[in-house]
Formats: C-alpha cells, structure tokens, sequence
C-alpha cells in the first residue's frame, strides 16, 4: 500500500499548497455565502440556516468543528477549515475511486492509476481550494454508487442502510442529489430478493438520516421550497439572474464536455478516458455476442448507467458552471485508468509525463499572487489618493482594501433597457472618472456578445460598443495570471480565457486598468 500512501500524500499536498490562495477576501461568492450562513449558526442554541440554496450538513461540520476547536468567531480560521474539509472530503472521494477500481476490475494497476489521475486532476484541486458544497457532493455520490455496487454484488439489508445514508448525505449538501432517489429504488427492485423490504427500510433510513443531517428541511419547509424553487428557476433561464447571462446561446452537454475535457480533467486524462471508454464498449460486445457477459460486467454496467443518469439529467440545465459536473471525475478518472491499462508499457510512461507536466502548468497558478491582490499592490502605489474610480457593478470590487482613499462609482453596466437613458446617465458618471476598472470578464464577455435584439430575450448593443471602445485603449495596467510551466529557459503558457467564467474568475481572473 505505499504506493497508494504516496498517491495520498501527494493529492494532499496539491490541495494543501496555496490554501489561502485570496489571502482572507473570500473571493469565491459561495464560499462566503456559506460563511455567512455559519455564522447565524450555534450548537445548539440555533440550527437553523434560514438558507436553503445550499445543503447545510457541509455549514453544520464547518461550524461545529470551529466551536470545537474554539475560533469561531475568526473568520481567517474558518475559512481556512473550511478549505481543509473541502480538501478531506475530496481525498475521501479518491480513496472511494480506489475501492471502486477494486471492486470493477480486481486490479491494483487500474486503482492505482485511477487514483493517481484524480490527485492530479486540476479541476478536483481546485474546487479543493474553496469551501463550497460541491466536494461534499461529489463524495457521497461517489460513495453512495460503491455502496450500491456492492450491494449488487452481494445484496443485504445493511447495504440498503448504507445507501441511504450516503445519499442522505449528499441531498443535506446539494438538493440536487434527489434525482438518485427513483435510481437506486429501481436498482432495489432489479436485484433484491425482498423488494418491498429493501425499498421500505432505504426510504425510512432516508428520510431519517436526512433529517439529522439537515433538519430544517422538515422543520421549515416552506422556506425550502421557496429557496429551491428560485434555484430551480435558476438553473432553467440564463436570463434570470445577470451573471448567468454568460450561458445565453451555449449548447447543453457540449459546453459541459468541452470544459471538461479542455480545464478539467486536461487533455491528457480526457484522451485517455475517451480511449478507456472504446475499450469498455468493445470488451462488453465481444462477450456478449459471445453470451459470456459476467457479472462483473453487469457491475461496471451499473457504474456507467449511474453517471450517465447525472450527465443526461444535469447535462440539460440551461445554467452550467462547471462545478455542476464535478460528481462526473471519478468516473473520467476510473475510464481513463482504464485506458491507461491497455498503452503498453513505453507508452505509458510517456503519459504520466505529459500528464504530469500538463497538471503543474495550472497547478502553478497557485505559486502567484491572485491578480486581484497584485491588482489592489498597484493601485496603491500608482493612483494617487482621491482619485475617481469606476468599477461595475456585479463584480468584485478594486482595490479589496482601504478603498475609503478614492471615490468609487459604480457602472450599472448589466441594466435594461440598453438605452439612450441608460448611457447617459453613464456617461455622466465616467465624465468625473479617472480610471476604469474591468476586475474580470464576467460583464464584458456575455455583454459583447448579446447584440441582436432579435435573438436574444435581452440585448447589449449600446454596451458591447461601450466595451469595443473601451478595450481598444491601451490599459494603464493589465494583471494576468495564466496556466504555464518554466523549465530553464524554456517556457509554455495557456491562455485559458476561453474557459467557462466559474474557471478562472475566483482565483485567476484577468484584469484591466485604464485611464482617462
């Protein structure tokens, strides 16, 4: 088991390293959400969130781990646990890949590879650096399909118990999560011998352990419901909410895929689930038009059929961060191991290099000031004190401190009508302006392109004009900070601008100064 200690040792250390990658600011909205709603929170003399578009099992384990370790009113120490259960929990997910592998294809090659993948995987280490609810989520779900699996394998009436609690966990940390609900209660009814027993005492043991971990669903229901519903509607209209306008036009599964395969997972391990996944397809063909389909095939039938259910389910949602998809990993990562299996031997270790490499070219972002920080150094240092700054509304705010030195206007850049009124009102305002801020691409790139007011239900034209102008001016200062890797002399960077917002706009997003 040491190499599965070292694989251990070196997700750890990847998730660890530039754990206060925004030195305190809470750059990343949910992340501060959720310590916001930790704060309302005491045990025990109040449990409830008043929050519901979030589970609150991830708020309960942060905020009863501070008051264990009494710092709960610190907020740089929270917010440090509360990265390092992202990163337990992410671990957590790796060490159930290991036992999945196991259990599929009884070969410590493929879990060792499939784990080894995962602990390199940028995506998974970078949502490790935030505490949101996602890798809570994509633990248990990854839990819950093992302890499906190996109730298929050998069904009992303790492994019902199991499943419910994983999934219980997973809907007190994402709503979501419900859609598994009728999934695993068909799976009962396919291979137990006791059906009505095994889906009675999963939908009692549900409900139970849904209400220790996040009682208030019961207790205030209506406030759920309103909560969800908004959620809901969010995940149903780009337009409803301005910072998922970026969404507007894109094509569901597709625009999930590509920034999988790009971002997420890297070229590298995408490639190679792709191949793993023609090998998997191949394999079942043969035996079964051989009629030697074994059971251990029905298994990783199940396991493919369980992340296909998400992907089809998920993959439609109108509104896509990326995040959406971090449940799908583990089982990119486990058919890329798969892939992996079938190189050869010289092949492989050609793999693990451009793997490798590809990884630490963003894993290096983490090795630099976050822009935002690098961005607040210069504005102090070259705009004099007094001076007027724009900055936009709907984003974050430069500089992040001692912003009391200048006069702040805000440019209310996403309201409608894109009219006439609308700009001169703004153009009134940059009429006393020094310098203007651009502090990501959230406004600029789904602004630009909503144009044709025959197309789209909103449109920016006046806007978009605004932003071709502006970005035509050569900036006083430009702050980026892409993926790129340093060898001696030689040097490779990748501009991942293209990327979806959620990818790059928390941790490294480019930004702009001009001066008027």
């Amino acid at each position: 088991m040491i190499t599965f200690a070292t694989i251990l040792f070196l997700s750890a250390l990847l998730r660890i390293t530039g754990i206060n990658w925004d030195q305190g600011f809470y750059f990343h909205p949910d992340e501060l959400a959720l310590h916001y709603v930790s704060q309302r929170i005491h045990f025990f003399s109040n449990l409830d969130p008043n929050f519901f578009n979030y589970g609150t099992l991830p708020i309960y384990l942060l905020k009863g781990i501070a008051q264990i370790l009494q710092f709960e009113y610190d907020p740089y120490k929270v917010m440090i646990l509360g990265r390092v259960l992202s990163t337990l929990s992410d671990i957590g997910t790796l060490m159930v890949i290991f036992l999945i592998c196991r259990l599929l294809f009884q070969k410590k090659s493929i879990a060792y590879a499939a784990s080894f993948f995962y602990a390199i995987a940028f995506f998974p280490i970078q949502n490790a650096h935030f505490f949101i609810v996602d890798t809570f989520l994509s633990f248990f779900l990854t839990l819950a399909i093992y302890r499906l699996l190996l109730y298929w394998k050998n069904p009992s009436l303790k492994s019902v118990i199991y499943i419910a609690i994983a999934l219980a966990a997973a809907l007190s940390s994402k709503f979501t999560s419900i859609i598994f609900v009728p999934f695993i209660c068909i799976a009962l009814l396919i291979i137990s011998k006791h059906k009505i027993k095994d889906i009675l005492t999963f939908s009692f043991s549900l409900l139970v352990f849904h209400f220790l971990f996040m009682p208030y669903v019961f207790l205030d229901y209506k406030s759920f419901i309103k909560d969800v519903a908004l959620q809901l509607k969010l995940n149903s209209d780009p337009y409803f909410f301005p910072y998922t306008l970026q969404y507007v036009g894109t094509t569901p599964y597709l625009y999930y895929l590509k920034n999988i395969f790009l971002w997420g997972l890297g070229i590298p391990i995408a490639t190679l689930s792709v191949v793993g996944l023609v090998a998997m397809n191949l394999k079942c063909k043969v035996q079964s038009a051989k009629l030697q389909l074994k059971n251990q095939n029905y298994l990783i039938l199940v396991f493919a059929v369980f992340y296909l259910y998400y992907f089809l389910i998920l993959g439609r949602s109108a509104v896509k961060f990326m995040r959406y998809m971090l449940p799908l990993y583990p089982f990119f990562v486990i058919t890329a191991a798969y892939g992996f299996n079938k190189l050869k031997r010289s092949l492989k270790f050609v793999v693990i290099i451009i793997a490798v490499l590809w990884s630490a070219l963003f894993f290096s972002l983490y090795a630099r000031p976050n822009t935002r920080i690098s961005a607040t150094n210069w504005i102090h240092t070259n705009i004099p004190q007094g001076s007027t700054i724009a900055v936009e509304h709907w984003d974050l705010r430069l500089p992040v401190t001692n912003s009391e030195r200048y006069q702040i206007v805000e440019l209310p850049l996403y309201n409608l009508p894109d009219d006439k009124e609308k700009w001169k009102n703004i153009q009134e305002s940059l009429r006393t302006v020094d310098y203007i801020i651009v502090a990501s691409n959230r406004l600029s790139t789904p602004l630009q392109k909503l144009t044709d007011c025959k197309k789209y239900k909103v449109c920016y034209p006046l806007t978009a004009k605004y932003y071709q102008q502006l970005f035509s001016k050569k900036p006083v200062a430009t702050f980026t900070s892409y993926p790129q890797l340093i060898i001696d002399n030689w040097q490779l960077a990748i501009d991942d601008s293209s990327a979806d917002e959620s990818f790059t706009v928390y941790d490294h997003p480019t930004i702009y100064i001009f001066k008027l």
